[in-house]
């Protein structure tokens, strides 16, 4: 399955680390990711700036996988809607449900959704 990684960037100093584990976590699941925090900051870029580019990242996929604090992020907040409006299939990282269902057979899933 193609997963987007969503979770509280701006104001996180520790956003990196967060955005690797979960990325980690999903590969050695057999999935494939897609993770923001690979996109490099740059002061030339606004916030708007990054959340189009993210939305294409995220656009990809068939699924979302929210970081724990999600919530408390404007931007991952904007993905939450949008992965409604794209019919993706949605996974917390504090929820056991979510892990468990992760675990299921990634790879016959894995066509279900051609973006």
């Amino acid at each position: 399955m193609k997963i987007y990684i969503a979770g509280k960037i701006t104001g996180d100093k520790n956003y990196k680390t967060k955005f690797k584990r979960a990325e980690k976590l999903l590969r050695s699941l057999g999935h494939s990711v897609m993770n923001p925090a690979w996109i490099a900051p740059s002061d030339d870029f606004t916030w708007t700036d990054y959340m189009q580019i993210s939305g294409m990242m995220q656009a990809r996929c068939n699924a979302v996988y929210f970081l724990k604090g999600w919530k408390e992020s404007e931007g991952a907040r904007l993905e939450f809607k949008r992965c409604h409006q794209l019919n993706q299939t949605v996974f917390f990282e504090d929820s056991a449900f979510s892990l468990e269902e992760l675990k299921r057979s990634p790879q016959s899933r894995k066509n279900k959704n051609t973006r």
